[in-house]
């Protein structure tokens, strides 16, 4: 069985996608992943539901993939003491998703300050879908709360402020694509 994933993670740099393709079990147990079109090799067994015990040029992982509901719809990697969060999608929905939007709908928007002020919360995360009309992220000046609003709408690409930072007038916020 072949199945081709979107997976968006964190970054230091902002959020990072890559397309991965999952093969297998093939016939000796093994998996072949492809990652951004490089073939990976990979013995894998699950442990119990959600672990996995991976063995990867020689080294032995223990990877515990948990599906929390406080996630909605994020995975939780962790490999020993380390956890990341993960964003994963089927591809083939992802374009069924794409293809479904109306030719003329605008997509994707960089939204920036309109004032300076305090990041008091972000209301959405890296990979989520944003209708437009949507509020994303809650902006204090003058003690105000503002919310600023999605024209456009699309995905998530960078969330470039985090709540309790302090902006100025024209910082970006949050790039949509």
């Amino acid at each position: 069985m072949k199945r081709e994933l979107i997976v968006t993670h964190p970054g230091a740099s902002g959020a990072q996608e890559r397309t991965v393709s999952v093969e297998g079990p093939l016939e000796d147990g093994m998996f072949r992943f492809t990652i951004d079109g490089q073939p990976r090799l990979v013995d894998a067994r699950a442990v119990r539901p959600g672990t996995w015990s991976i063995v990867l040029d020689g080294k032995n992982y223990l990877v515990d993939l948990d599906k929390r509901p406080a996630l909605q719809g994020k995975v939780a990697a962790s490999v020993g003491a380390s956890e990341t969060v993960l964003f994963v999608e089927d591809a083939a929905q992802r374009k069924l998703a794409v293809a479904a939007k109306p030719e003329g709908q605008a997509r994707g928007e960089i939204l920036r300050a309109p004032i300076a002020g305090k990041v008091v919360k972000v209301l959405v995360e890296v990979g989520a879908v944003v209708p437009p009309g949507t509020a994303v992220l809650v902006l204090e000046a003058m003690k105000m709360e503002n919310e600023l609003i999605s024209e456009r709408g699309g995905t998530v690409k960078v969330v470039h402020k985090q709540a309790g930072q302090a902006v100025d007038t024209g910082d970006t916020l949050i790039e949509l694509s």
